[in-house]
């Protein structure tokens, strides 16, 4: 079986590509209604605890440039992009705030007081071990905090994705089979047939049939409908 995206050739029953690790046998169809609010829930969840700090506006928007070149490109590959861009950008933004406690720390705690020698300043002979263990902490905590989060942007948002991305990739995210067919079966209502003639009115709805979005029977009533457009015409 062979990657869409990649072209690697994988084994018959993966369920992923073993090199660029997108789902091979993925679904044809929308995303279900929970789906849907999955998607939803990740974009409350960056907005409403982080949005104030501005440590989660980043994602955001590698989240949403991510949907809009899918959108543009007809591919799924900005999106398995943006999974790598949102962990690099994670574990940049938690070695910066390990980093910076670690040096408020160094700065409050090298020096003590003493209060009863007119304030004196005493060398905290520790603080190097302290430090040290403090960044420490920071390194360790790291790849927990990262894959904690990455853990919650799966679930909430890229598996949904992957699990429906021939749908997603063709139609959109929010799109579903009945407002797709509705929207194809009023191309004769939104396009003037004074200018479009009616071959190419019948390659439209010919396009819309082969790639599934409507049925034969409205293939044929949208067929009817110019035959007798063209004769009034006349």
């Amino acid at each position: 079986m062979y990657c869409k995206e990649c072209g690697t050739d994988n084994e018959d029953n993966s369920l992923r590509c073993r090199k660029c690790n997108v789902y091979l046998k993925s679904s044809d169809s929308p995303l279900t209604g929970g789906d849907r609010t999955k998607i939803i829930v990740f974009f409350a969840f960056l907005i409403l605890p982080f949005a104030w700090f501005g440590g989660s506006v980043i994602i955001i928007l590698i989240a949403l440039f991510g949907l809009y070149i899918m959108k543009k490109d007809k591919r799924f590959t900005p999106i398995i992009n943006a999974k790598k861009y949102m962990k690099a950008y994670l574990i940049v933004l938690a070695l910066g705030i390990a980093t910076l406690v670690t040096a408020i720390y160094y700065n409050e705690k090298a020096y003590d007081y003493d209060y009863t020698n007119g304030f004196e300043k005493i060398y905290n002979k520790n603080i190097n071990v302290e430090t040290a263990m403090v960044a420490g902490a920071g390194l360790i905590a790291t790849p927990i905090v990262v894959g904690f989060f990455m853990f919650i942007f799966n679930s909430l948002f890229f598996r949904p994705l992957e699990e429906h991305q021939n749908w997603i990739t063709k139609n959109g995210v929010f799109s579903d089979e009945k407002s797709s067919k509705n929207d194809s079966t009023n191309i004769v209502g939104r396009d003037n047939l004074s200018s479009y003639s009616v071959a190419d009115e019948m390659l439209k709805w010919n396009d819309l049939l082969e790639k599934g979005l409507i049925t034969k029977e409205e293939f044929d009533k949208a067929k009817t409908k110019l035959m007798n457009g063209e004769k009034h015409n006349v």
